[in-house]
């Protein structure tokens, strides 16, 4: 419970420091409609940077801003049964050794003085003690274990867009259309790197705990390098972009549009052991997070045909692949070279280029539409996740301001994690936007059935 009241803390106290497009939860109503392009939300054109141009073969000029812009989400693990599976390790592990045991098998190996002739025959058969007695302790704990760095993880994220962002300005006298975009995200999460127990070592140190001189036997501490990991990011971003048209027939046209993003990340992470947090009252999660601070350059490039029933298009994120430090993490004290190393290795962040593919077929008012979205490949967020959307929506896009528009879909991820949401959402007077996204893996805790991911957004534009 301590950690997660810190993880949420965490959380709140990046919220203060962070401008990005985040790829775990898509801004606006992007959560329902996907990245497809659409005329009915200012969020479209911070996705496909060919799509503002698109309103002008309709309008002479336009202009739009994001009055507001939040939302929040949560991601957790697929903790169904781990409750028990820890209880009954508990259950199983429960004076393993014999000590009658010992004191006879000390005379067989190491023979009738006080030092021990064979010490590695006794830790043998103390180990074999261990396992005539209990033969799964061990291979239960470590399921146990590998349970928890698959599962157990947690991720809390929250964003914005800075008001009056973004602001779209499409005149035909320009040529084209113009995009100023600065958006808010942050995220932090918690996971766990597991060292599993080799029962050879366990028994080593078991057998270092009896004394033969007095029949006694102490526990000892067996050594485990099993550490939680906390990560916090905070990315700023601004954006700008310019799409014009670039082909045009009687019923289509074809626009291209290019995007280039300033950034200045903050990231931040924490590595403690276990068996440190359990014997230490200063825990290093109770001082300040050490932050490191980098700044670059992104590039987006795309286009997109429009027709009179259909749209198609494609852009690529990112594709200079700006990268980022994490601090470092101190490993003194470790000696699994496993885990040292991936505390090593795991210390820059990257945003690695990825294709996004969008389309869409509609009435000959526009205003139903079906949405289909497509990430071709799979990119990192910032705490490492894996992220490679799949979308699908359909929508009644309104052009009242009495009559609500409604949206519902469907966003899976076809990496990392692999959840999957149902979505929907409202426009109201042309302006108001509700989304959210409703996580369809469940998880029972304590009886209940929890989704183990949802997300919300809330927004306000003003077109004229």
């Amino acid at each position: 419970m301590r950690y997660k009241v810190k993880l949420a803390a965490l959380s709140i106290m990046l919220c203060a420091n962070a401008i990005a497009d985040p790829v775990y939860q898509p801004p606006g109503p992007n959560l329902t409609y996907g990245s497809s392009s659409n005329n009915q939300s200012i969020m479209s054109s911070i996705a496909n940077p060919a799509a503002a141009a698109a309103v002008l073969r309709k309008e002479d000029s336009q202009y739009r801003f994001g009055i507001l812009s939040i939302g929040g989400g949560y991601e957790i693990g697929n903790l169904n049964n781990l409750h028990d599976q820890i209880d009954s390790v508990k259950n199983t592990i429960v004076n393993p050794v014999s000590t009658t045991y010992l004191a006879s098998q000390y005379v067989i190996d190491c023979g009738v003085t006080t030092t021990c002739a064979n010490p590695t025959q006794f830790a043998t058969s103390i180990a074999n003690e261990m396992t005539r007695i209990n033969p799964d302790a061990i291979n239960n704990l470590n399921s146990v274990l590998t349970a928890l760095q698959r599962d157990g993880k947690a991720t809390f994220f929250f964003g914005g867009h800075v008001p009056f962002t973004p602001f779209v300005i499409a005149r035909k006298g320009w040529g084209g259309s113009v995009v100023l975009d600065a958006s808010v995200s942050t995220i932090a999460n918690m996971s766990l790197l597991t060292d599993p127990f080799d029962i050879n070592k366990v028994a080593t140190v078991i057998a270092s705990g009896y004394d033969p001189v007095t029949n006694t036997y102490s526990a000892s501490t067996i050594p485990n390098d099993t550490t939680l990991i906390v990560k916090g990011a905070a990315v700023a971003k601004l954006g700008l972009g310019y799409s014009r048209s670039m082909l045009t027939r009687e019923a289509a046209e074809l626009t291209v549009g290019v995007r280039l993003k300033y950034y200045q990340v903050r990231l931040a992470r924490e590595a403690e052991k276990l068996t440190q947090t359990a014997t230490d009252s200063q825990s290093t999660f109770g001082k300040s997070l050490t932050y490191t601070t980098s700044s670059s350059v992104g590039l987006d490039v795309g286009t997109l045909w429009t027709s009179k029933h259909y749209r198609a298009g494609a852009w690529v994120n990112n594709l200079n692949s700006p990268s980022f430090k994490y601090n470092t993490v101190d490993t003194t004290g470790y000696t699994n070279p496993t885990i040292i190393a991936q505390l090593n290795a795991d210390g820059t962040y990257k945003m690695k280029p990825q294709l996004q593919l969008e389309g869409a077929m509609y009435s000959e008012s526009q205003n139903w539409v079906v949405n289909g979205g497509l990430d071709s490949n799979a990119v990192k967020d910032p705490v490492g996740r894996d992220f490679q959307w799949m979308t699908l929506s359909g929508a009644y896009a309104t052009n009242s301001w009495w009559i609500p528009g409604a949206r519902v879909g469907y966003r899976t991820n076809l990496a990392g994690s692999k959840l999957s949401y149902v979505t929907g959402g409202l426009t109201l007077f042309k302006a108001l936007s509700l989304d959210i996204a409703y996580g369809l893996d469940k998880l029972t805790h304590e009886g209940k059935s929890i989704p183990r991911s949802a997300m919300i957004n809330l927004g306000l534009q003003m077109p004229f």
